[in-house]
C-alpha cells in the first residue's frame, strides 16, 4: 500500500516550532485527564477483582467476548433532530449508570438517502463538542455519503451528571476500561445491522484516537466496515497505559495497588487491535499518525501496518492532540477510494 507518498514534513525552526506547540498541547491534555482519572480510584482489594475478571475470559475467543447476550432484541427509537435524525436504543451491555445505558447515535442522510454509503464517526477521549463533527458530517453529505456520530459510552448523552465528559471511561479500573470498550463495541454492532437493514450497502468507519480503538477492535470481530480511517488509534493498549505520557496518573494508582503490566496481560488479546486481523482488505484501511505523537509513536504505528498486511498509512506533523489528522484522512480517502466518493456510483 501506499506510505507516506504525500505526508507533511516540517524542517528547521518550522518543524521545532510544530513540535514544541504539539508538545505543550498533549501535556496540558495529559494532566488535565490523570487530574479527573485521580477522582476515580479502585477500591484497595480491586486486584482480586481485576484478576477474577482476567480469569474469567481467559479462554474466550474475541467472538465470544463480544456476542450480544443470550435473548438480546434490538428496539431502535429514530427520531427527527434539527436536521436529522437520533438514533437510541438499549445498549446490549447497560451498566450501572443510568444515563449510559442507552446507545445513542446522531444521523444525517446524504443525497442518497438510506440507501447511500454511510461514514460512522467515533470521536476521541473526553471529547466535549461535537461541532467539528457536525462540519465534517455536511462534508460527507456533500460528497454523497450518509454520516452518523457515535456517542461513545459515558460522553455526550451519554454522560453521568456531575462527571466531565468519558471521565470514566478509561481510569485505574481496568475492569470498567474493559467493559466500557465492549459495550461501544456492542453498540456498534447493534447500530451497524440495523443500517444494513435500512439499505446501507456501503459502510465507513472514521475513529480518532479512543473512537479508533474502538472502530479497530469492532473490525477485528465482524465485517462491520468497508472502508477504514483511523487516526492515532489506541491499540497498543499495554503501551498507552504503562508507558506514554496519557497514563502517568492510571499506572500511578495502579502501582499503589501492587498491579503491574503482568496482571493484565492475558486479557490484551481480547482488547488489542494490534493482536488480532480486521475483517477488511489491506487496501480497505486508512490509518495515519502525528510525527510528534507519543501516545501513539509513528513506529507503533509501523507496527500496526505490518500487523494488518500493509494497509495505507501517512503521518504529518501533530501531536497527539490536534485536528489536521481530519483534513488529512478525508482528502487522502477521496484519491485512494475515488469510486466511493461519486454520488451517481449505485
Amino acid at each position: 500500500m501506499k506510505d507516506d507518498r504525500k505526508s507533511g514534513t516540517a524542517r528547521g525552526w518550522s518543524s521545532l516550532l510544530h513540535r514544541r506547540w504539539a508538545s505543550l498541547v498533549d501535556e496540558a491534555s495529559f494532566a488535565w485527564i490523570s487530574c479527573l482519572q485521580a477522582r476515580h480510584r479502585p477500591e484497595p482489594g480491586f486486584r482480586k477483582r481485576l484478576e477474577n475478571y482476567v480469569d474469567s475470559w481467559r479462554s474466550a475467543t474475541l467472538a465470544e467476548y463480544y456476542a450480544l447476550p443470550p435473548g438480546y432484541s434490538s428496539s431502535l427509537e429514530c427520531l427527527p433532530r434539527g436536521k436529522g435524525f437520533r438514533v437510541r436504543f438499549a445498549s446490549p451491555l447497560p451498566g450501572p449508570e443510568r444515563r449510559n445505558q442507552t446507545a445513542v447515535f446522531d444521523l444525517w442522510l446524504g443525497p442518497e438517502g438510506w440507501s447511500g454509503p454511510t461514514m460512522v464517526m467515533a470521536h476521541g477521549l473526553m471529547s466535549v463538542s461535537d461541532l467539528g463533527y457536525r462540519y465534517w458530517a455536511s462534508r460527507l453529505n456533500a460528497l454523497g455519503w450518509n454520516a452518523a456520530f457515535m456517542h461513545l459510552p459515558y460522553h455526550y448523552a451519554r454522560r453521568p451528571l456531575g462527571l466531565f465528559p468519558g471521565e470514566i471511561c478509561v481510569t485505574a479500573d481496568l475492569v470498567r476500561t474493559a467493559e466500557t470498550l465492549r459495550q461501544a463495541i456492542l453498540d456498534l454492532r447493534v447500530f451497524a445491522h440495523w443500517l444494513r437493514a435500512q439499505g446501507a450497502t456501503l459502510l465507513g468507519g472514521w475513529g480518532m484516537s479512543y473512537g479508533g480503538w474502538v472502530l479497530a477492535e469492532a473490525a477485528c470481530v465482524e465485517r462491520i466496515f468497508d472502508r477504514l480511517m483511523l487516526l492515532e488509534p489506541i491499540f497498543r493498549i499495554e503501551h498507552a497505559m504503562w508507558e506514554s505520557p496519557s497514563g502517568r496518573g492510571i499506572r500511578k494508582t495502579l502501582a499503589s495497588l501492587r498491579i503491574s503490566p503482568e496482571t493484565a496481560a492475558p486479557h490484551l488479546r481480547l482488547v488489542c487491535p494490534s493482536l488480532s486481523r480486521p475483517h477488511l482488505k489491506p487496501q480497505e484501511v486508512l490509518l495515519l499518525g502525528g510525527i510528534y505523537d507519543r501516545v501513539v509513536p509513528l513506529r507503533l504505528l509501523q507496527e500496526l501496518r505490518a500487523a494488518w498486511q500493509g494497509c495505507h498509512f501517512y503521518s504529518f506533523p501533530q501531536g497527539h492532540v490536534g485536528y489536521r489528522l481530519m483534513r488529512e484522512s478525508l482528502q487522502i480517502a477521496q484519491e485512494i477510494w475515488s469510486g466511493d466518493f461519486v454520488i451517481s456510483r449505485h
